[in-house]
């Protein structure tokens, strides 16, 4: 018997131990009862209660971490929570009541045998359409690596929209209410993603994400044209429109203001943007297509830069600036993959070196009385003491000036998605962040393809 199957023997039999059957009670099952009656996991069925006592749990949980581990396909393509549901169930139909002693090698080969056949079933080819909040201005449709983006108005006209079959009238009134939806909240962009290899929720998660990092390429490529709030419909972007209403002295002043995105954005303007953009979109593009296919070209620095790239999308729309701080330092040390504050700051000077040129003793920009040291130590202390307390949240005096940090954040996060896809196609490429580092170092700004 591997070591890997005395592990799961050893699992099962615990779990056999542990599996009881209980009647179902009329009422809810709260944490009180789960408590009082000492169980961990329960799962109500048509002749009771089926549960695992709490001794059992932790059973349960290695069970289920094991198991996934190594299926690195079901891993990426189905949610935790889903394949601990299909476990519970498996264990309690083969297991309830079982002799723990009669548990052996051929049934972990029967449990992993029953998980990818359940999860072949499950991870079928999907197309995850996403409504967006881009830009109220109609243009014709584009793609970001798998994502293709099309304006509200095309969708019924698209290949996207179901109308082969004229008794699909399910589809085509799904299809119909996510369009009215849109035309309600003033979400006038569909996206839709391919997804392979995946469960439907996960694909949708999956989906979803990837449409997250295809935006930041317009974040990315134009941050001054009201870029910062596009999003998804359903992530956190605010109204279309703000209202303020304030009193003093008996009178009252009202204001408004238009909030969506891309207002400024006009009729040709987004294609003109594309097309003056094109290697970043490509760059972008990549990471998004990686992510989207679970399919790495560079897992650490290309999963590092995705995961970059979505805390600096949160840290846009962040409206309170201590917490956009902290989110903004956050995509730099995911980025360079800082594992302390000193290793934040030197990260962050390595940045400044590498990027920019700059000494610890060099001024930031020229004229500025900060150098890029102090630079790097205030951003790093800033996030430091925000995060753990010393700082309050919502009354911060924060030594980092929220504008210029974003405008850095962003040009790091736009420069390493430029050089990645350089260095992604050089021969036998590390993958790692200081090989990368070194590699952009080594060849120079003036040696860059694009020229930038």
């Amino acid at each position: 018997m591997c070591a890997q199957f005395a592990e799961e023997v050893g699992l099962l039999r615990t779990l056999a131990r542990n599996l009881i059957l209980k009647p179902s009670p009329s009422g809810p099952i709260s944490q009180d009862f789960l408590r009082a009656e000492g169980l961990g996991r329960v799962h109500r069925q048509a002749n009771g209660l089926v549960a695992i006592l709490r001794s059992g749990h932790e059973a349960f949980t290695q069970l289920s971490e094991s198991i996934i581990s190594q299926f690195p396909a079901m891993e990426r393509g189905t949610t935790f929570s889903n394949f601990q549901t299909e476990l519970f169930d498996f264990l309690g139909n083969n297991y309830l009541g079982r002799d723990a002693a009669s548990v052996g090698a051929p049934e972990v080969s029967v449990l992993h045998e029953h998980f990818a056949t359940w999860f072949a079933k499950l991870a079928s080819p999907r197309r995850i359409f996403v409504p967006c909040v881009i830009s109220p201005w109609s243009a014709p449709r584009f793609s970001i690596g798998p994502a293709v983006f099309i304006f509200i108005e095309e969708a019924t006209r698209s290949e996207f929209y179901p109308q082969s079959d004229p008794a699909d009238i399910l589809s085509r009134d799904g299809f119909d209410r996510m369009l009215q939806l849109m035309k309600d909240t003033h979400a006038n962009w569909v996206a839709c993603v391919p997804i392979q290899g995946c469960e439907h929720q996960r694909a949708e998660e999956i989906g979803a994400l990837a449409v997250d990092l295809a935006i930041v390429a317009l974040q990315l490529a134009a941050p001054a044209l009201d870029t910062r709030t596009m999003s998804r419909l359903d992530a956190r972007r605010g109204a279309a429109e703000k209202r303020t209403l304030s009193e003093a002295d008996g009178y009252y002043n009202a204001g408004w203001t238009k909030m969506e995105p891309g207002l400024s954005i006009g009729t040709g303007t987004l294609a003109d943007i594309l097309r003056k953009t094109e290697p970043l979109i490509t760059a972008v593009g990549s990471c998004v297509r990686s992510f989207a296919a679970g399919s790495f070209r560079l897992p650490n620095l290309e999963r590092a830069w995705c995961d970059a790239a979505y805390w600096l999308h949160e840290a846009l729309a962040e409206p309170l600036d201590s917490i956009a701080v902290a989110k903004l330092e956050t995509a730099l040390e995911v980025l360079l993959g800082a594992e302390s504050a000193s290793g934040s700051q030197t990260r962050m000077l390595t940045i400044l070196g590498t990027f920019y040129g700059l000494k610890p003793d060099d001024p930031l920009t020229k004229g500025a009385t900060t150098t890029a040291k102090q630079f790097a130590q205030s951003v790093v202390r800033d996030r430091s003491r925000i995060l753990h307390g010393t700082w309050s949240t919502l009354n911060s005096r924060l030594a980092s000036n929220r504008n210029g940090l974003e405008n850095f954040v962003t040009a790091v996060v736009r420069r390493a998605a430029l050089e990645l896809e350089d260095y992604a196609f050089t021969a036998s490429p590390e993958d790692n962040i200081d090989a990368f580092l070194a590699w952009v170092k080594h060849r120079g700004a003036a040696r860059t393809k694009y020229g930038r």
